[in-house]
Parts: structure tokens; C-alpha cells; sequence
């Protein structure tokens, strides 16, 4: 159990950041019913709001697997989008490329980038360095975010792009936002 202030909140190190909010009340306010995701600190913030609004969670074990699940979700009339860090891009490269893609099933991506600005561990890098060109090879459109101020319109645009125009597209959270390891 995660100790609470007097009043009842979480410490302010727990909280959600500003954008993590704004994201996840865009996703609700665009219709998302589920959100299939694996598990990372930066995603946290989100995926905790979006369970304050009862979108349902599926937490897997890989990225691929993500994928399938949501492409289930959204042939069955549903809403979803998956949220993975940028090293688990690799993992989803098939199920997106052979799947979600040329079946047009417009599925929102929210991709939480490590092995940029000021990563430290090697084993990141790589996939850092190509995790968006890697979506733009698949004609997946990925929209980086910066600034929390513009946390908001960037995913109402990606959700437009998935859910109306049936285009997966990417939401990928940059480091500049903050909210990754080094907060925690």
C-alpha cells in the first residue's frame, strides 16, 4: 500500500504528471474502452487515470501480444489503444506490419521512448534510434511529444487519425516530459 498525505492523496512523487492526465482524460473523452499495455514507470501515471475512468486494463507480456489483443478489441466494435515502451517496439513490428496495418484497423499507439536524451543504459539505444523510423517503415505516423502543453491535442490528433481514418498512428512520449526513471 503506498502511504497517503493527511489529506488522503498520493505523495506528490506518485501522483500523475500533468500530461500522463491529459493524456488518458483524451483517450476517455475519444472513446478508448480498453487499453492493452506492458508494464513501464512513464505509462504508470496514465494507465492509473484511465482505471479512475473504468477503461478496462489488460496488462500482457509482450508488445506483439498487445496487438493482437487490441485488434481483437477493435474487430469486435471496440475502442483500444496500447501503450509499450520503445524497446518492446521490435516485439510489435509483425503483429502491426501483418496485421493492424494493411487490415486498417486503426489502432492508437502510445509509445514511451528510452535510449534518447540522457539515457544512460546501453541496451536502450539502439531501439530508441530506430523505434520511429521503424513506425514510419510500417506508414505508421508517429507524432513526438514534448511539451505537456501539447499533451491534449496530440492525442485527440492520434486518435482521430485511428479511430476515423482507420491509420494506426503513434503517440511517442519523449524525454523531455519527464516522468521516467529518473523520477522514481
Amino acid at each position: 500500500m503506498v502511504d497517503a498525505e493527511p489529506n488522503g492523496d498520493l505523495p506528490a512523487a506518485r501522483r500523475p504528471a500533468d500530461w500522463q492526465l491529459a493524456i488518458a482524460d483524451s483517450l476517455v473523452a475519444g472513446g478508448v474502452t480498453v487499453a492493452a499495455y506492458v508494464p513501464d514507470t512513464r505509462l504508470q501515471g496514465i494507465l492509473t487515470r484511465l482505471a479512475e475512468h473504468d477503461v478496462r486494463l489488460r496488462s500482457l507480456t509482450r508488445e506483439e501480444e498487445c496487438v493482437g489483443y487490441a485488434a481483437g478489441q477493435r474487430i469486435a466494435g471496440k475502442w483500444p489503444v496500447v501503450l509499450m515502451q520503445s524497446s518492446g517496439l521490435g516485439n510489435a513490428v509483425n503483429a502491426l506490419g501483418s496485421l493492424a496495418v494493411p487490415y486498417r484497423l486503426g489502432i492508437p499507439l502510445v509509445v514511451s521512448m528510452r535510449g534518447t536524451l540522457g539515457e544512460a543504459n546501453p541496451s536502450q539505444i539502439p531501439m530508441g534510434r530506430a523505434a520511429v523510423p521503424l513506425l514510419e517503415a510500417l506508414a505508421i505516423q508517429a507524432f513526438p511529444l514534448r511539451a505537456a502543453a501539447d499533451a491534449r491535442q496530440a492525442t485527440e490528433g492520434v486518435l482521430t487519425l485511428a479511430y476515423d481514418a482507420g491509420e494506426c498512428a503513434a503517440l511517442v512520449l519523449e524525454a523531455e516530459l519527464g516522468g521516467g526513471r529518473e523520477s522514481n
